[in-house]
């Protein structure tokens, strides 16, 4: 399966807000880009998508920026990845020329089961428990030892 960068990078905000807005602060466009590394404009074109879905609210003004609309636990990868592209998670298709009965064959053993895995498997998957694994790969990488030479 690939996925786009819209949607990589679409997680990878979502994260960042819900990791920087436990504590009732606004995550900034600015502040996402930054410690991220990804561009203040492409995120400015992937975070309305994210608010039209109501996965996330934005705060006017001069100190405004974005906040979960609800809590980490429960939004869904399902619901964040149709939010920026739904097509990610349809059903596989043949080529309607290709020879039917081979065609049914395999989508009934392959395509059908696989996609049935990957709707309930992102329907499964919060963000709460991607931020959680998140903060731990973090907390790993901030206690290695730095070796400067």
């Amino acid at each position: 399966m690939k996925i786009s960068t819209k949607v990589e990078c679409g997680i990878i905000a979502l994260m960042d807000i819900a990791v920087n807005s436990e504590n009732g602060n606004i995550v900034k466009v600015a502040s996402i880009s930054k410690r991220n590394n990804i561009s203040a404009k492409y995120l400015e074109q992937i975070l309305p998508l994210l608010r039209q879905a109501k996965i996330i609210g934005s705060v006017k003004g001069a100190s405004g920026g974005y906040v979960l609309t609800r809590g980490a636990s429960d939004i869904t990868l399902n619901e964040i990845i149709n939010a920026l592209d739904n097509t990610i998670l349809n059903s596989s298709t043949f080529n309607e020329t290709l020879a039917p009965a081979a065609a049914a064959a395999i989508d009934e053993c392959l395509w059908s089961p696989v996609t049935d895995y990957l709707h309930s498997f992102s329907a499964d998957l919060t963000l709460k428990a991607l931020t959680d694994k998140y903060t731990e790969k973090q907390n790993e990488m901030d206690a290695e030892p730095m070796y400067y030479i």
